[in-house]
């Protein structure tokens, strides 16, 4: 059983999610402090211990669980977030808010270590004109613009993905935004059947500073 000193003595099952365990047996239940969750070793996954399964009893309301959440730092052009994806959900949503920019940017992102076949392609509207658009990146090193900064405090990106962690092709869909005046959607695909249990976030250009990295996962059921 995981063990936490603090000065209020020991603290048998406290952790965070990146300590668990190494030797879970069956029924340990352990409460992460960095996520604020109870978790529970079926057997062979730690589940949330509000729905006892990977996948959640017809009782559960399906919906969103909150992953991890992870602080972006100082004058950083990368940010990764480890060990985010597992088998326990198919299909995720990632939020970036808060923090600066030091210039207009877009946010691209890679899966694990793959630095290639990224394919994207958006569809927008010139809000200051009304006219429409497409934009498409094919076999690119990253997915292009899965979110965007300005100088003004503007750092935000609102990503759905899905199956990151199964053995197939990953798909995602996200907001789309250009120069403040152009609006729209971007689907993205990866064309490769690795696994993946973590994803990095890079900037177009200039350094972002403060903000919050969000991954959800979506109930299977």
């Amino acid at each position: 059983m995981t063990v936490s000193a603090t000065s209020q003595g020991l603290k048998p099952g406290v952790c965070t999610s990146s300590n668990r365990p190494a030797n879970p047996y069956d029924g340990m239940v352990i409460y992460e402090t960095d996520t604020d969750k109870a978790m529970v070793w079926n057997g062979s996954s730690w589940v949330n211990l509000s729905t006892g399964t990977a996948s959640a009893p017809s009782t559960a309301v399906p919906g969103l669980e909150l992953i991890t959440t992870q602080t972006i730092g100082t004058a950083v052009s990368s940010v990764t977030v480890s060990n985010c994806f597992s088998s326990t959900y198919d299909n995720y949503k990632i939020t970036i808010t808060g923090g600066t920019t030091t210039a207009e940017m877009q946010l691209n992102m890679t899966l694990g270590s793959s630095t290639a076949s990224y394919y994207s392609a958006g569809n927008y509207v010139d809000f200051s004109t009304g006219s429409a658009g497409t934009s498409n990146v094919n076999n690119g090193s990253a997915w292009g613009r899965i979110g965007y900064g300005t100088t003004s405090g503007t750092l935000v990106a609102n990503l759905d993905i899905y199956g990151p962690y199964l053995s197939g092709v990953t798909y995602a869909t996200a907001l789309y935004s250009r120069n403040g005046n152009y609006f729209g959607t971007v689907t993205h695909l990866h064309n490769s059947t690795a696994s993946y249990a973590s994803f990095t976030v890079t900037t177009s250009t200039g350094t972002v500073t403060g903000g919050t990295i969000r991954v959800y996962g979506y109930r299977n059921s």
